[in-house]
């Protein structure tokens, strides 16, 4: 298995068409011919905004996905969904704050305290739904990829969704009870930075016992030297050595959850 897991792992990194060079992070591809769209989720007056972005060609494609951090829907998550597409995948980046953006801490903690974790996952599936109404996507295997808030709601998304062939959680505050781990349908991978003072490894290490003792399948990951948020290159925080190797270890586990078998 860990053979396995190093030959998909270098495939995922020559697919993405990116250096290997300590200075690399989120890869940033040479070229661009994917499609981006915004679309209406749900009723036209209560529904929310996605931003989805196909990936390059005509036939069935794996989609996922990917929840933003407490910043809203903004451009770098944007970007992210666009690397995602280039990798092959349908992404769509449902928008949970229904249009608000911001960019300093105070509002962005403001509006995480205001969401209703009930709304975001109708929102969530909404978007599920609107992916099985795609010929595309109607019957492609789905995952979820969140960062910071959107780490901890693609988890908790994952313990009460059916059809998610894979979750992938980036330093999102984690359900650690193993009782309702048992509910988890998917395989979970998550990536935690050492110096994150407010998810300790502490946390990190129930989540990995929890999961264990729910028998469910986990590959728990810790960056030393990365905080939080170490995937975000438009902040203070990121961390592209970290980052570089996380984006791996994700494209190999997508990779061998949504296309390989």
């Amino acid at each position: 298995m860990r053979h396995l897991r190093t030959v998909l792992l270098c495939a995922a990194l020559i697919a993405g068409g990116f250096s290997l060079a300590p200075a690399a992070g989120i890869p940033r591809a040479a070229s661009s011919s994917a499609d981006t769209a915004l679309i209406r989720l749900g009723p036209a007056d209560t529904g929310s905004e996605a931003f989805v972005v196909w990936p390059a060609g005509q036939g069935q494609a794996p989609a996922l996905l990917v929840l933003h951090e407490w910043w809203g829907l903004d451009g770098q998550v944007r970007d992210v969904a666009r690397q995602f597409a280039r990798q092959g995948y349908v992404a769509v980046v449902p928008d949970l704050y229904h249009g608000r953006v911001v960019s300093d801490p105070d509002s962005a903690r403001a509006l995480k305290e205001k969401l209703d974790p009930n709304d975001a996952f109708d929102v969530l599936d909404q978007a599920v739904r609107w992916l099985r109404a795609q010929p595309r996507t109607a019957k492609a295997r789905l995952g979820v990829v969140g960062f910071c808030m959107g780490g901890g709601l693609a988890q908790r998304y994952a313990l009460r969704a059916r059809g998610l062939s894979a979750v992938v959680m980036f330093y999102g505050q984690p359900e650690t009870d193993a009782g309702k781990l048992a509910a988890l349908g998917a395989p979970l991978q998550g990536h935690f930075g050492v110096e994150d003072q407010s998810i300790p490894l502490a946390k990190v290490s129930e989540l990995r016992s929890a999961l264990a003792k729910a028998g469910k399948a986990g590959e728990i990951y810790t960056y030393p030297g990365a905080g939080h948020a170490f995937m975000h290159d438009g902040r203070e925080s990121y961390r592209p050595d970290a980052a570089r190797q996380a984006w791996a270890r994700m494209l190999a586990f997508l990779q061998e959850q949504l296309k390989g078998r």
